[in-house]
């Protein structure tokens, strides 16, 4: 059974990915990672570390060469077991981010033969499929990646006054939080329902282990509900609590970024004991992201540029304010993908522009534009102040802003 829907995969090249030409590039590449093997010796770490430790040690590393060799040994070396399951999903984002788009797909759909249709990695590979599946018919056909604007699906969900944050806990799940009005929602197909308890709530983000975590004026709150936690530190060369936090985002080690209204630069803390220090590069962010290989977004708080950075604390490269001769506006919001996508909301010129990056062959990494789409002014489908903009797992781009009664989805 195929694991993406006809309308994710109708051009004749996404036909093709299921071939057996298909499989011969996948054949090819396999023995190309054999060969890189054969000329790359990499030390055994002291204790033993894993294949896969090894591969997202030189990926943080930005040795993408290293990191698809480890992958591609332990795919070799370890068939059918939990870390080649991983590596295999790894990998397919790590083709991607290399220009092999194709065959990241292909990788997503030899996952889809290889595991039962309950396991949680078999989705991941599906909604994967499918969000590379719409990069490469737009870059092969010039076509545009969004080709729908329409209302949400579902109900229960009010008019929003002033929405600032909108994080995805799953594909049709996910988390709003009406600064404006002072809420916090967490909707899924079919309602909405208060997420927390946490007073006069300004942003939230979601831990690695699928916990929600709402920051309001007297600390985090968690969903499931659990005791708050007050956000404190030596900040900026002052003990202060944060009380103003305006967006936040986990690390994969669960380390929580905050962006705070009242301390400029980029915070780090640690959800269970609220202990913060002052982390990142210097200056005043609107928002914080964290993408695919641990990858940090922010935002600077004029809405010009994002500048990217690693969880080294080294830059890996700078969107804008100038990107493929176009010019952005305001940037009001970012949301990143699961494969190293930005989707960018200008709130000036009324686009969502989407971003990709591309390392090269020596590592460096460079934001490659792949087009814009415009949010209509006149109609049913109006959205005229946008300020929110959060992305599902496959890719659908979800955007709402000041006074919109309804969420709006790019599909």
């Amino acid at each position: 059974m195929p694991i993406l829907s006809s309308n994710s995969f109708a051009s004749d090249r996404a036909q093709r990915l299921r071939t057996g030409a298909a499989r011969t590039r996948l054949l090819v590449l396999v023995v190309a990672g054999l060969a890189v093997a054969s000329a790359i010796t990499i030390a055994q770490a002291p204790g033993g570390e894993t294949l896969l430790a090894q591969a997202r040690r030189a990926e943080t590393d930005q040795r993408f060469d290293l990191a698809m060799d480890r992958y591609y040994a332990l795919l070799l070396e370890q068939p059918g077991t939990s870390d080649a399951f991983s590596a295999r999903l790894e990998l397919a984002r790590l083709l991607a981010l290399t220009g092999n788009v194709a065959s990241g797909i292909l990788q997503c759909q030899l996952l889809r033969d290889e595991l039962p249709g309950d396991h949680p990695i078999r989705e991941r590979a599906a909604e994967l499929a499918t969000l590379l599946g719409r990069r490469l018919r737009a870059g092969l056909t010039g076509n545009a990646y969004f080709s729908t604007f329409e209302p949400m699906p579902g109900r229960g969900l009010p008019a929003l006054d002033e929405p600032r944050t909108l994080v995805f806990e799953g594909e049709s799940r996910f988390v709003i939080v009406d600064d404006g009005a002072g809420r916090a929602y967490r909707v899924g197909p079919d309602s909405a329902v208060a997420a927390g308890a946490a007073t006069e709530p300004t942003a939230a983000a979601v831990l690695p282990d699928g916990t929600i975590v709402v920051a309001g004026k007297a600390g985090l709150a968690r969903v499931p509900p659990g005791p708050p936690v007050v956000l404190a530190g030596t900040l900026a060369g002052k003990a202060r609590q944060l009380r103003k936090v305006r967006s936040m985002a986990a690390l994969s080690n669960g380390d929580l970024l905050v962006v705070d209204r009242d301390v400029e630069g980029l915070i780090k803390c640690q959800p269970a004991t609220g202990a913060c220090a002052m982390w990142g590069p210097p200056g005043k962010y609107r928002t914080v992201r964290v993408g695919a290989s641990d990858w940090i977004y922010l935002l600077d708080d004029r809405g010009t540029s994002v500048r990217v950075i690693d969880a080294n604390q080294r830059q890996v490269t700078l969107i804008g304010p100038v990107l493929g001769g176009a010019k952005f506006g305001k940037l009001e919001d970012l949301a990143v993908d699961t494969a190293h996508g930005v989707y960018l909301l200008d709130g000036d010129l009324k686009r969502v522009h989407l971003v990709v990056m591309k390392a090269a062959p020596d590592g460096r990494v460079s934001a490659v534009p792949l087009g814009s789409a415009l949010m209509p002014q006149e109609g049913e489908r109006a959205l005229k102040n946008p300020t929110t903009i959060g992305v599902s797992p496959a890719g659908l781009a979800y955007v709402t802003g000041k006074g919109s009664p309804r969420v709006m989805r790019f599909r």
